[in-house]
């Protein structure tokens, strides 16, 4: 997971709350780069940057401490499963805002069928990719 072209270019790994950080925290120890976490609300101590996201049944938020981002530029973002993207589309605003780079997202298991890579401009590297979802499949991933 970690030998991709885009991780070496990054300086940092930004992980999303919570199984994304399981993820992000092996791939950042294997590629030696800090990890920064995106967190669910009221759970970052400091100055923040926040962005709210809509979920299929609803809204949500992200944060980042402002610390946490200034000694980098570019990123790479790591989470556990793209469906639809929300949560990496916010992430990713959150950095650009910022005017930082994100070279790319890694994650774990990627729905296909839900196109969320199509949001992004920058290279997705999903790890399994499913493109047939039935309830037999989601039982046994999820």
């Amino acid at each position: 997971m970690s030998t991709n072209q885009f991780l070496k270019n990054a300086e940092a790994i930004i992980s999303i709350d919570a199984r994304g950080f399981i993820f992000g925290s092996a791939v950042a120890l294997e590629s030696s780069k800090p990890m920064i976490v995106a967190r669910k609300p009221g759970k970052l101590p400091g100055h923040i940057l926040t962005r709210e996201y809509d979920l299929e049944y609803g809204k949500n938020s992200l944060s980042i401490q402002t610390n946490a981002l200034k000694k980098f530029n570019s990123f790479v973002i790591v989470d556990d499963l793209l469906a639809t993207g929300g949560t990496v589309h916010c992430v990713s605003k959150l950095l650009q805002d910022q005017r930082k780079k994100i070279l790319g997202l890694i994650t774990v298991v990627e729905l296909c069928k839900l196109k969320g890579r199509t949001k992004f401009d920058f290279p997705v590297h999903s790890i399994i990719s499913l493109y047939k979802i039935n309830e037999i499949m989601i039982k046994l991933c999820f």
